[in-house]
Formats: C-alpha cells, structure tokens, sequence
C-alpha cells in the first residue's frame, strides 16, 4: 500500500480551504494566500464587535466566534475603525491602481491545530477545514478594509482584488492565553516611528514631493531638514522639521487655513501643485536668505518657529493667488514688510505669538493656537499688532509700562 502523500489534482476540496505556503517551526505556518480565500476562512470584523447584530442560523457560532474574538483584540473603534476607509482606499491602489505600496502580512490564529498536506513536488498546503473560521491576532484594520473595499466594487473589480496575493502567518493549535501573548508582543513592543518620520518616507503625499524638491534646490535646507525630531533640539544642526516644512507648503496652497490639517492630508483639488512648488521655491529661498541668522536663532528670535513659518508659508498664498508676472514685485514688497519685524522673543509679541513668562522667558504658542494671529500682524496693516511687531512700534510698545497683551486672533 502507497503511503505517497495525494498530488495537487488529488486534493480533497471538499475537506475544506488548502492555503499555500511553508510550516516555520511547530504551530506556525507562513501563508501565500489572498482575499478570495480569506473570505472563507475568516468572517468580517465587524460581524464580531460586541454591538453586531446577530440573527439566522449562524447566530450561536457568531457570539461564541464573537466571545473569543475579545479575548484576543480590540474592538473596532475610535482610530482604528476611522482608519478602515484610509486603509481601503490604499488597499485600491496597490492592488487595482499599481500604485507602489505594501501589504503587511497578516497573524492569523487558529485554537485548533491545523493539518499540513505536504506534495511531491514539494509545495505544502495547510488545511483550513469548512467548520473553522481564523481570527486575525494582527492586521484585523487590513483585513476589515479588505471587506470595506470588496463591497464597493465592481464584478472585474472584485476578481483582480480576490486574486491579489496576499502573505499572512498562521498560527494554530495554540490556546488563548498564547494567543493574547502574541497579540501584546506585537502590537506592544513595536515602536511606532515618529509622525515627522512617517510623513518623510510618504512618497504617496504629493505635499512630501513638493518638500523633497524644495529640500534639494534651496541650499539653505539643503541637508538641514529634521525628518525625526518633531522639534528641533536646542544643539540641533538642522534649521526645519519636516512636519514644519510640509506646513509651509500646505499654506502656500491653502492659505492659513491650512493649518487646520497638521500632518493629515490636505485636501488639493483644483489646485496647481506645479505652481505651488514654483511660488514655495521662490518665496521660501527669499525668506531663508534674507533671515538666515534669524531663523537660526532659536533662543532669542521667533523668525524660525514653526508657528511663523506656518504664517510665512500662508503669505505665499497671496502669491499664488496673482500671476506669474506681477510675483516678483508683490514677493519683494512682502519682503520688504518682513524687514522691519523685531523677531526678538519679548513683550511686543506677547498675545501674538506666545505670552511672556513671569519667570522670565517667552513661551511661544502652538502652530495652530497662533499661526493665525500671526498671519494678520505680518500681513494686516490695519490690525493693532501690525506696526508694534515692527522695529518702531515695538520700540514705542516697550516704553508703554500701561500696554496691554493683544488677544490671538481666533483661529476659525
């Protein structure tokens, strides 16, 4: 009698889903699957938050399904339930738009183990019987987008997606408590990286493309942009972040109001990103030449301070806002206005920018607590701030013992 293990032909489908892959030490098997397949093996997550309702023949299977699901993730809320239909639509375009992306595997987990079914050709297949359903230990986001984005697509659409390989590791014959090992050990000891460094290495932003030509082509940020520190160091080399620098640009496009975004996208239809980056360049370059020294000077002047060039950035918005021909004019004219700040930290500034502290010291506020006011005294003459900012009013603003604290300008 022939104990050679059954061919591919001879597989029995019937016995459930055979998953392709490699067994990697005892109850892990590393899989070359994709969503066709998951979907039958593994429900949507969120038939199993504790608010799903439940009704049908699979009701009972669901709750218990649903009861072990808790003991082993957490619930589909707050961030990681706004984060489904971000991680669909960039799902989309790796997998139907060839956009250049990866799919993280995913740690799928079966209590049960789960047998191998080795081939003479040396392929090995792991089968998941019609009665076991997988959980998902990490990666449950990708797999709940992966449902999201399957549901809102067209038949050719839903093939080309289905087929989309997939790499996931299995592990199975393992009880709960193993199981909540895994889901701490790698959703706890990762180490996020940094926002700053998260947007450096998004080559999907078209924001960060506008940063990474204006990096390389203005000398002074040349090799002087921070892409980890989400502030400079006070011994720092660099002169920029690059949550600032992307601020800036932000700006540029959207006006003041962009601060409202941060480090989140922006929206940019309708606008010219070739422009944008044309009147950055241009604005950006002039403004780093002339306050070099400033800009610098992080302990006594405010010229480099994210929430000032947030402001400076906005300027360039006016900018954009007029033809190409009348720019160079209005760029000199908003220089010239520049020139006669005082960008010293102290009392002038004080309700602007940030407020004076009683042990001495000024403590500038947040970019967007204050960017706005900022924006109207550099570029609003008729505002109350506009001239005591600058040399002379400040001058006449200190030798006022009876001045009073401007109030920021409210920010929406």
């Amino acid at each position: 009698m022939s104990t050679q293990p059954p061919s591919a032909d001879a597989l029995d489908l019937d016995a459930g889903t055979f998953i392709q892959g490699l067994p990697s030490g005892e109850g892990k098997f590393l899989a070359t699957t994709n969503f066709k397949k998951l979907m039958r093996v593994m429900r949507n997550p969120r038939d199993l938050q504790p608010t799903a309702r439940r009704v049908g023949a699979e009701a009972l299977q669901l709750e218990d399904e649903a009861s072990i699901h808790e003991l082993i993730q957490r619930a589909l809320a707050g961030s990681k339930k706004a984060n489904v239909a971000r991680y669909a639509d960039y799902i989309e375009g790796v997998t139907l738009q060839d956009n250049v992306g990866v799919l993280p595997p995913m740690h799928l987990w079966s209590i049960e183990a789960l047998e191998i079914v080795p081939q003479p050709n040396g392929r090995q297949y792991v089968l998941i019987p019609d009665d076991v359903r997988l959980l998902a230990i990490d990666g449950e986001t990708q797999l709940t987008a992966h449902f999201e984005l399957y549901s809102r697509l067209s038949a050719e659409e839903k093939k080309r997606h289905g087929e989309f390989p997939l790499d996931a590791v299995i592990h199975h014959g393992i009880d709960v408590q193993a199981a909540q090992q895994y889901f701490h050990d790698l959703n706890v000891l990762a180490v996020r990286p940094s926002t700053s460094l998260g947007l450096a290495m998004d080559s999907h932003d078209p924001l960060m493309k506008v940063v990474g030509i204006l990096e390389t082509r203005i000398p002074y940020l040349t090799g002087r942009v921070d892409k980890q520190a989400r502030q400079l160091r006070k011994n720092s080399t660099k002169v920029i972040t690059v949550q600032t620098l992307r601020q800036m640009v932000i700006n540029v496009a959207r006006g003041v109001a962009g601060v409202q975004y941060g480090a989140r996208p922006a929206p940019l239809d309708g606008i010219d990103m070739d422009d944008v980056t044309r009147v950055a360049h241009d604005w950006f370059s002039a403004y780093f030449n002339e306050f070099s020294a400033q800009v610098i000077d992080r302990e006594g002047s405010l010229a480099g301070t994210p929430a000032v060039l947030a402001a400076v950035g906005a300027m360039g918005n006016q900018l954009l806002a007029i033809p190409s021909e009348d720019r160079e004019v209005a760029r000199g004219r908003l220089l010239s206005s520049l020139r006669t700040v005082n960008w010293s930290k102290d009392h002038h500034w004080s309700g602007i920018a940030g407020t004076v502290q009683l042990a001495g010291g000024f403590k500038v506020g947040g970019t967007k607590e204050v960017a706005y006011s900022i924006f109207n005294v550099l570029t609003d003459e008729a505002n109350p701030g506009y001239k005591r900012i600058r040399t002379v009013g400040s001058q006449a603003y200190l030798a006022d013992e009876h001045a009073t604290p401007l109030v920021a300008a409210e920010a929406f």
